[in-house]
């Protein structure tokens, strides 16, 4: 006959196992919906959570703080495990970053054809005027006005540059400032765009740099922050180096 002590540890695997079952099914999901999805008290689903993420198999999203499956528990999808893989090794990069920059630190992921946001950290002394950012992980940026696509774009080939504006049909005048982004040796937003559906109360100003492995443009890591804080020759003098050195530690961890 089993004790106590096996039981209870078989219920707390059966609970565990079903927890992450959950975000396996819903992608993403925070405490308050596991809580009513599991039926179990805040305080249980709390301290497995904690575990599940001690030991690797789920990530906490750093602006929306839902919990997602790692890479190690994604299977079968290669390109999905490889973007967690992303996010998993740039995210202690990115909080550092935010918390010395005091500016909104941007991770995204290129495939070849769009860019899609997939982490954002935002320092302490900016939470209040942010309170929607956490939106904009999941969506696609712009390419050809984003400073993290435009960034992605100064490290390709311009044949390939070419190529892709083709497709988006982006005007002339567009395709001549992804030419300018690659003398610069970053990318920088175009003044006043704004692509993704959420509205933030006022505009911002972006500068980022490529994300490369093996040769291959994967993404880019962004800076960006209020229009009124600082123009973009400012924070360029005071943080592009501080940008440079993450994206420098994020691609030796992802290689």
């Amino acid at each position: 006959m089993a004790s106590k002590v096996e039981t209870g540890s078989v219920r707390s695997v059966e609970r565990a196992l079903a927890i992450v079952e959950l975000i396996g099914q819903h992608q993403a999901l925070g405490l308050e919906e596991l809580h009513y999805l599991t039926g179990l008290a805040k305080a249980t689903v709390s301290r497995m959570l904690l575990t599940l993420q001690e030991q690797g198999w789920i990530y906490r999203g750093l602006s929306d703080r839902r919990y997602r499956l790692s890479a190690r528990s994604l299977f079968g999808d290669s390109r999905q495990r490889f973007k967690r893989q992303m996010v998993e090794q740039a995210a202690p990069w990115l909080l550092e970053l935010s918390a010395r920059t005091g500016l909104v630190t941007d991770l995204s992921s290129f495939d070849g054809e769009s860019l899609e946001v997939l982490e954002s950290a935002v320092p302490e002394v900016l939470r209040k005027r942010y309170p929607s950012n956490s939106r904009i992980v999941g969506q696609h940026a712009s390419l050809f006005h984003s400073a993290m696509g435009k960034a992605c774009l100064g490290a390709l080939a311009s044949a390939e540059v070419e190529r892709l504006a083709e497709q988006e049909q982006v005007p002339a005048e567009a395709r001549q400032q992804c030419l300018e982004s690659q003398h610069l040796g970053f990318g920088q937003r175009t003044e006043g765009h704004w692509e993704y559906p959420v509205r933030l109360p006022f505009l911002i100003r972006a500068v980022a740099l490529p994300l490369q492995t093996e040769g291959r443009v994967i993404g880019s890591i962004a800076l960006h922050w209020p229009r009124d804080l600082a123009c973009v020759e400012q924070v360029r003098n005071r943080h592009l180096w501080l940008l440079a050195e993450t994206v420098e530690q994020v691609q030796k961890d992802i290689a």
